[in-house]
């Protein structure tokens, strides 16, 4: 689902980068999602009202990368 229009989901990607947003599917809509037969998904694909969720910056922790050389303090 593109996200270049969305209040919300336009903010996660860097510019110029294509921005795809995530679909939100109902708990009362799971069943009829699951069991779709055809192509036509557009009931599901109205977005979602941005006051209803919550949005905060938190990056991934970032670990050491592995390296070939020995550590000889370990």
């Amino acid at each position: 689902m593109d996200a270049i229009d969305h209040e919300m989901m336009r903010e996660f990607h860097e510019p110029g980068d294509v921005k795809r947003s995530v679909m939100i599917i109902p708990h009362d809509q799971l069943d009829e999602w699951l069991s779709l037969k055809t192509t036509n998904i557009q009931k599901f694909a109205l977005g979602f009202p941005v006051d209803e969720f919550e949005c905060f910056y938190c990056p991934k922790s970032r670990h050491a990368k592995d390296s070939p050389q020995l550590n000889i303090f370990e």
